[in-house]
Formats: C-alpha cells, structure tokens, sequence
C-alpha cells in the first residue's frame, strides 16, 4: 500500500451575493483551491437552499477543473464534506446527501430537518474543511481546507446574514 503524500495547495475565500426569482439577496460563500502539481483547480460554493421544492437547508457545490493528462483520469466521486477543529483532527460529517452531477461538478445538500440544520451550522463553524474524493482510476484524495483568518470572516459574515434573512422572512410570513 502506498504512503499518502501531501501535495500544497492553496484556497482563497470570498463572499458574493445571489438574488433569487422573488428578489431575496443571500450571500454564497466560495473557495477558489488550486493544486498545481495535480493539475487541477476547483471552486466551492457554500449557499442557503432557496429552492423549496428541494428538501436542503443549504447547498454546496464543487466543480473542478482538470488539466488534460490529469493522471488520476477525473475525479470518479465526492462522498461527503467534514469539519475539523484542527488538521489532524478526525473531523464530523456534514449530514448530508452527496449527488455527482457531471464529471467534474458534485454538490451536496445539507439535511434540512431542525436538528440537521442546527447540527451542520455548529459543524460549520470549525477551522478545517475534509473533501475526500476518488479519481477515476481508483485512487483517493483527501482535499484539506483551512479556513484561516479570511474564510472564517467569510463564514461568520455569511451564516451571521442567513440568521437575520431567515428573521426578516418570518416576520414578513407572520405579518400577513
């Protein structure tokens, strides 16, 4: 069995703004995570669900770039996101359902019952992000995020926004 070897990588956080069809505006977290030596870059998106015939919470989207002559072939899977306090950490899965929409774009959707979103959301809120996919040869990865000091402002600005959204919508719900 071969040694896991750790490859650099780097992430860059940022927060963009979405309107949905009624004209709500929701922050969408982004990762943009480039691997040089593997030839490949991805992008992940962390938004709140604002499609109600979809039974999320909150989506999560990773779509990667692949260099031609990628030598893992693709990527085959995603299987799940996990949160760490600390790198070596063993991590908590998001409680979530994984789906492969194409070859190179996976996404994620967080339960939506209350005890989930509550569990997730607490989840969230730690330093270290695991995203342990396969390639297409059979071969696996265990992409490691760090949130550092931009992504938690990120995170924070972005959870902290959902939490007045999901006020304001209630109180214009009880208003009628």
């Amino acid at each position: 069995m071969a040694q896991p070897t750790t490859v650099p990588g780097s992430v860059t956080w940022s927060i963009d703004m979405r309107t949905d069809a009624r004209g709500h505006s929701d922050p969408v977290i982004q990762a943009h995570i480039a691997v040089p030596k593997r030839h490949f870059t991805a992008v992940l998106t962390l938004e709140r669900n604002a499609d109600p015939s979809v039974s999320a919470s909150h989506l999560i989207e990773l779509s990667f770039q692949i260099a031609p002559g990628f030598k893992g072939g693709g990527i085959y899977s995603l299987r799940h996101m996990s949160m760490k306090a600390t790198e070596s950490d063993r991590g908590d899965t998001l409680i979530a359902v994984p789906a492969k929409v194409t070859d190179n774009l996976y996404m994620l959707a967080l339960n939506d019952l209350p005890e989930a979103r509550a569990k997730n959301l607490e989840l969230l809120e730690r330093q270290w992000i695991d995203l342990p996919i396969s390639y297409q040869d059979g071969k696996r990865a265990l992409l490691t995020l760090e949130k550092g000091a931009d992504g938690e402002r990120v995170f924070n600005q972005a959870i902290q926004a959902w939490a007045s959204n999901d006020l304001v919508r209630t109180d214009a719900g009880n208003a009628q």
